[in-house]
């Protein structure tokens, strides 16, 4: 059973008092939806408590002015998991997945302008105004991201490889080896499949900055900078940051509805 509480509705208190849960959320966003539906899920009885008087946490749209509706914090989803969506059964539910296009527009000073959408024609069309060569070299930089993404994308979807904390029966402790086994095992296959210098190539992008990542594959400026944002949009991070290079695999991380790297 999951209860949603809003507020503090005498009738929801008084059902929170009278019954023992196996599990309580503290808020109703959507990390906290997605726990409390997969703990739901399992056979636990579930609480979420939420104090305002919608749910949805930072992926609520509200009419702030009226006449308008806003994205209260998100701006763009694309990392929301297809096993996710599927076993929560999302589509079902309401879920409906607009794709972003074009995915950018970066005006120049000069009155020139940079459109990248989601097909390699109008990227390579839009970019040769600016280098040519740059515009050849776009769909390499795109393949290399996807490849690493390859590598990243079961660690998304595992659970991570810890160790059993306190009293545990030995079942369990065997259960528990057999599991991270099982996951370092699959990622040094994975990992060994790439070859080595994809190997060194990835590592740069885990450990380097977003702009030493760009300025190795790019010349000119108005498209580093417009790459540049997928490594700091939400973040405190400059493109100089180390580690920052990583962040530039979420261009190409998530997907809507089957397609690679689409964002909406």
């Amino acid at each position: 059973m999951w209860r949603r509480s809003f507020g503090t509705g005498s009738h929801a208190v008084d059902a929170l008092k009278e019954k023992k849960w196996d599990a309580l959320v503290i808020g109703g966003g959507h990390n906290g939806l997605t726990a409390a539906a997969y703990l739901a899920r399992g056979g636990l009885s579930v609480a979420v408590l939420e104090r305002r008087h919608v749910i949805g946490g930072a992926a609520v749209t509200e009419e702030l002015i009226p006449g308008f509706k806003f994205s209260r914090c998100s701006y763009l989803q694309s990392l929301l998991r297809p096993s996710v969506i599927s076993e929560l059964e999302l589509a079902r539910h309401g879920l409906k997945l607009l794709k972003r296009n074009p995915s950018s527009f970066t005006p120049c000073l000069d009155g020139r302008y940079l459109l990248l959408g989601p097909t390699k024609v109008l990227n390579h069309r839009e970019i040769s105004k600016f280098s040519k060569r740059d515009a050849d070299a776009y769909p390499k930089y795109e393949s290399q991201l996807e490849r690493f993404c390859t590598l990243m994308d079961p660690l998304l979807d595992s659970s991570p490889p810890e160790s059993l904390q306190g009293i545990s029966s030995l079942q369990d402790r065997l259960k528990n080896k057999v599991h991270n086994s099982v996951f370092w095992t699959r990622l040094l296959h994975q990992a060994a499949s790439m070859g080595q210098k994809d190997m060194v190539d990835f590592m740069d992008l885990l450990l380097s900055p977003a702009s030493k990542v760009l300025n190795n594959w790019f010349q000119t400026d108005v498209l580093k900078a417009t790459l540049a944002t997928d490594a700091v949009i939400g973040s405190t991070a400059s493109v100089n940051t180390p580690g920052s290079g990583y962040v530039l695999l979420h261009h190409v991380m998530g997907e809507t509805d089957g397609d690679r790297g689409i964002w909406s």
